[in-house]
This record gives structure tokens, sequence and C-alpha cells, in this order.
């Protein structure tokens, strides 16, 4: 006889007093990053309730995100990923290769927003879309300690940059950052620069870095203006509703900002002059085999300043 082929070990029989207890509680499973999905996950929860009323809703994330995941008025306890235990529920969903497989099923168009994509995955069409992000008052006290020496006694509006993401093929140039960085500047603005570590590209402008999530969190409640590629900073921003402008390359900036109130630099096929995206294509780009590839080059300073000037007319800048 050949060999069996055996399935995955099945989950115990469920007793009446386990189905009793659990009946009501939900479990998310995120078991990835990066920062910026986790703040869009954080949008779910608040229809999650609306429509079960009564449920208890449990997150497991990746223990590095635990400060942005905390602090959910419609989250019921943050877990550890890595340790949770999905035969302790009834119902689970794992979230994490949702978007990947909807995002490469209809590239290089997209249709829905990632919050969408994963709500639909577990059954639930979202209508609120409110990250419900806390920012902690002794975290906003060190955010704007470290903003008044950023200032450094200069009266213009503070814009934090966050010129560099996860992925390279996001990121601004050194070209693209220190123009930015001085034509901020000398717009009258106290400009600085967010990331986890020094952008030596944005010199003499200072960059904050080294922070936790929370103090992260806060130096951007706590700014004037954000500016920023698609990264968490842009997200986090959007989810607290801040002055915002998106720079995006390969990715529909109009689809991952749907639910935020920003202006948009992105070379895109809807301003009718630009035929080849987003494509969401980045690594197999026909137009460049290189690193840069042109959706990110043909930014040029005139998009770039265009975005500043339509950032500065919808929120025009006041002083300090």
């Amino acid at each position: 006889m050949g060999n069996l082929i055996r399935g995955p070990k099945p989950a115990p029989p469920v007793t009446l007093r386990d189905f009793y207890n659990k009946r009501n509680t939900i479990l998310v499973v995120r078991e990835a990053g990066g920062l910026g999905d986790i703040l869009m996950h954080r949008m779910m929860f608040e229809d999650f309730k609306r429509v079960f009323p009564g449920c208890q809703i449990e997150w497991a994330v990746p223990p590095d995100y635990f400060q942005a995941a905390q602090d959910h008025p419609f989250v019921d306890k943050v877990l550890d990923c890595r340790h949770v235990n999905i035969h302790d529920y009834l119902i689970s969903y794992n979230t994490t290769t949702a978007c990947g497989r909807h995002e490469i099923r209809v590239a290089p168009l997209a249709d829905k927003h990632r919050s969408d994509i994963w709500a639909n995955h577990c059954g639930v069409l979202l209508s609120r879309h409110n990250m419900h992000l806390k920012i902690d008052p002794q975290a906003k006290a060190w955010a704007m300690e470290k903003l008044r020496m950023v200032r450094s006694g200069r009266a213009g509006p503070l814009v934090a940059l966050s010129p560099i993401s996860a992925q390279v093929g996001k990121n601004l140039t050194a070209e693209q950052m220190s123009w930015f960085a001085r034509h901020l500047h000398q717009r009258g603005c106290c400009v600085f620069g967010l990331h986890q570590c020094p952008i030596e590209e944005l010199q003499p402008f200072p960059v904050l870095w080294g922070m936790n999530q929370r103090e992260w969190m806060a130096i951007i409640d706590s700014a004037d203006y954000v500016v920023s590629v698609d990264t968490a900073s842009f997200h986090c921003a959007g989810g607290l509703k801040k002055p915002l402008m998106g720079i995006f390359t390969y990715v529909d900036g109009k689809v991952y900002g749907k639910y935020y109130d920003f202006v948009l630099v992105q070379k895109h096929r809807d301003n009718g002059n630009w035929d080849c995206g987003p494509c969401f294509n980045w690594p197999n780009c026909p137009k460049s085999q290189e690193a840069v590839k042109p959706c990110l080059t043909e930014i040029g300073p005139d998009l770039l300043a265009e975005g500043v000037e339509k950032m500065f007319q919808k929120w025009p800048p006041t002083l300090p």
C-alpha cells in the first residue's frame, strides 16, 4: 500500500462549556508588519463592534508593534501572535497575506483600501475607517519639548519630512530629499526629518530618530504639517487627521490614502499624461532595470513645489 497523506492535526472537539465561553470572542491575527499596516488594521475594529455589539475582539500582532496596536477602544486584548493558539477560539481570521493576494490579482489597478481588504476577508464591510489613535500625555509633552528645540526660536510652521520607507522603491532620492528640505526652509518652515535612524541627505536640517512608537506618534501629532512618502508616517498622519502631503511612486496613492484628507504628489494615469502607472510592479518595471524607476525620478522640483503650495492653500500656515 502507498503512504497515507495526512492533513494537519485536527482541532480538539468543542465542548458545550467551551462553546459557551468562547462563542462571542473573535481573534484577528497579523503575523507581520509593517508599522503602516498595523495602523491601517486599526480602522477595522469599530465596525466589528458595530456589527457584533456583544463580541470580544482579540488582536494578535508581533510584539514589536504592541505600542502601535494598544489603546484601541474597540479592541479588548492585544496578544503576541507568536504564542496565540487559534484552537482556543471558535473563530479566527489571519489577515497576514490577504492584501498581497488581492493586490496581485487586480494589479496594475487597485480597487480597495487595505483596511477594506482585511475587513472583507473577515466578512465585514467597513463604514467608519477610524484608527482611534490615542496620544499619551507624557509622550505628547516629550514631543513638544523636542520640537521646541527643533524650532530653535524660528516662527515658521513645523514640517515633519519622512522621505524613507522600508521599501527602497518608495524612497525619495538623495537629490530630492536635499532639494525638498531646502525648499521648505526657504518657504519659512521649520523642517525636520523623521526616521528610525539618521538621514545624512537632510543635513544640515535636524532629524528626529531613535524614538519608540508612542513618541513617534506624538511627534507627528505635534507637527503642524507632515510630508511623507508611502510609509508609516503617512498613515499615522492620515489617521491623526494632520495636514498631510503624500509622495507616491508605484502604488496608487489615491487608494492607499482613500480615507485621509491629504495632498497627493504622484505621476498617475488619471492625470492623462502618464501611461504606465501606478503599476504595483516595481521590480519588473519595463522602463528601467535600475533601482530607481521613472515613477520616482520624474517627480521633479516642480511637482514637489506644487504639492507644497497646494498643502499650504488647503491648510494655511499660522504663526505659533
